[in-house]
């Protein structure tokens, strides 16, 4: 009983408070077509910055996450380079596999570089498919070998 007076109480407070009208702003004057001109112009210019921004981030993170696969790579290469027999074969088939792989994600990377900002999104697409597709084969090859 006590306990839903509260609520009853709690509930009537959140009512007053969220009907007070004061705090809605309300321009003092009227908005004319050349103030909307002016604001949607402002608008579109940080939106231009943030996608360049991200599209800036984009690249260091791939660049990034390519120079590790790089390593990766090499750690695997070390470590499979006295293999023989047919372990040896299957390797020398896998490394270059895995090479054109990762150079085929570098070229992507490039694509996104000389993207403009506004079409470097179409390009991420491509740039994280090559990525995947090397991702996998690298761990493809490091859980065979």
């Amino acid at each position: 009983m006590i306990r839903s007076k509260w609520m009853l109480m709690l509930a009537g407070l959140l009512a007053a408070i969220g009907c007070d009208q004061s705090r809605i702003d309300r321009p003092s004057s009227k908005v004319t077509s050349e103030d909307v001109r002016r604001d949607v112009g402002q608008a579109g210019k940080p939106t231009t910055a943030q996608t360049e921004q991200t599209k800036d981030e984009y690249q260091q993170q791939l660049d990034t996450r390519l120079k590790g696969m790089d390593a990766e790579i090499a750690i695997l290469y070390e470590k499979n380079r006295d293999l023989k027999g047919n372990a040896k074969a299957e390797w020398e088939r896998t490394l270059p596999e895995l090479q054109a792989k990762r150079d085929a994600a570098y070229a992507r990377l490039a694509e996104v570089r000389q993207s403009s900002a506004d079409g470097w999104r179409d390009m991420k697409t491509g740039a994280q498919l090559a990525w995947d597709d090397l991702d996998g084969a690298f761990r493809d090859a490091a859980r065979h070998f």
